[in-house]
């Protein structure tokens, strides 16, 4: 197991993660984070992928699109700390996440990961306790809005939008 920090360079668009550094289609800041569009590459399952960074709620929303197009998650949700100094954000991964289908059903994923996370001494017990306290927060958000995303956030004031780059290639 190893430390998952991503770093996202606004200026030279660029992600950074275990894998290496790749190009980014989009960065697009907004009142309650970073947005971001990528296109995979060389990635056996994976194509594009595009992201909310929300700092505030301690998430990173993600959605990805398959070679086939038969990805079973609407959205990929990490549990996450994020520091931004300028135009570099850092986004370590707490290793906890949930999923939601497009049938709006929730699947906890990775608690083993956040234990042995907090084992290895990846991440710290304060750290682990906010992660789990995010998920349950976030589940019981879901809960009350019949498990849609866009229903709960929008609840709490946050209103997301998709497909960035392909809106400014229309215009």
């Amino acid at each position: 197991m190893h430390l998952k920090i991503q770093t996202h360079n606004l200026v030279a668009k660029t992600h950074t993660v275990k894998a290496g550094t790749f190009p980014v289609s989009l960065y697009r800041p907004h009142p309650h984070g970073l947005y971001l569009e990528r296109p995979f590459q060389a990635h056996p399952t994976f194509r594009h992928f595009k992201a909310h960074i929300l700092p505030g709620l301690g998430l990173q929303i993600c959605k990805f699109q398959t070679h086939q197009d038969d990805y079973p998650l609407e959205f990929y949700i990490d549990i996450v700390s994020v520091e931004q100094e300028g135009h570099i954000w850092r986004v370590k991964d707490l290793y906890l996440d949930l999923g939601i289908t497009r049938e709006g059903c929730l699947e906890v994923m990775d608690t083993d990961e956040l234990f042995e996370g907090l084992r290895e001494g990846l991440i710290s017990h304060a750290e682990a306790a906010a992660a789990s306290a995010t998920l349950h927060d976030l589940i019981n958000l879901l809960g009350r809005h019949g498990n849609r995303l866009s229903a709960a956030l929008e609840s709490r004031g946050v209103r997301l939008e998709w497909d960035l780059a392909g809106a400014l290639e229309r215009r």
